[in-house]
């Protein structure tokens, strides 16, 4: 994980040093304007069983809060914004032959806070991916440890990560319920929505 940690950081600490000259059209605010309406449309569904629909009604007020485009304007401020890479999980990580972590498959890349990266890294290493079974949130500390050893957050960053893991959060869970919805029978996403939600719930002044 310290390998992949640093590899992120020196991503985006090369781009705050020497600012890259490219379309920013497609942000992070985008995906919000994508994710936070869908969480509305699930909540409000009726398809979903007692323990899904137990955890979108417990998610529901950290929905409130990040709805508002203050309270997200107020978090993008807290640090710098960059290119990134928009899937940062190990299967979108391999090894050179110098044995380095480097990052492949940029396709999900959008502008917008440094933050929306690491937090989707330490929640895709501390879900384990597939190995559901193997998923261990005292992996989620450990990746904002070492990204920050190599590239320090600031101390807005560090005072709004509970905001920061509500916003994040939500977009996984929501995006969890959404596959769900469409292969009712995939335990793995099921099993990754709740523990997303159970995660986050622990993390927030929502629980």
């Amino acid at each position: 994980m310290g390998k992949v940690c640093a590899a992120l950081a020196k991503i985006h600490r090369v781009q705050t040093d020497h600012p890259l000259d490219l379309v920013k059209s497609f942000s992070f605010e985008d995906i919000c304007a994508i994710w936070l309406p869908l969480f509305h449309v699930y909540l409000s569904g009726t398809t979903h069983d007692a323990e899904i629909a137990g955890a979108l009604a417990r998610m529901a007020p950290l929905s409130e809060r990040c709805d508002s485009a203050r309270h997200r304007d107020a978090l993008y401020a807290s640090g710098p914004s960059v290119h990134n890479h928009g899937d940062v999980a190990p299967k979108n990580v391999i090894t050179d032959q110098q044995g380095d972590a480097v990052f492949f498959d940029f396709n999900n890349a959008y502008f917008g806070s440094r933050m929306a990266d690491v937090l989707d890294g330490a929640f895709e290493f501390s879900l384990a991916e597939q190995y559901i079974h193997l998923a261990d949130f005292a992996r989620f500390d450990a990746f904002l440890s070492r990204y920050a050893a190599s590239n320090p957050l600031t101390a807005k960053e560090t005072k709004k990560l509970s905001q920061w893991i509500e916003l994040v959060g939500l977009i996984k869970f929501t995006r969890e319920i959404r596959a769900l919805l469409e292969h009712p029978t995939d335990g793995l996403r099921r099993k990754r929505a709740l523990a997303i939600a159970e995660f986050v719930l622990s993390r927030t002044a929502a629980h």
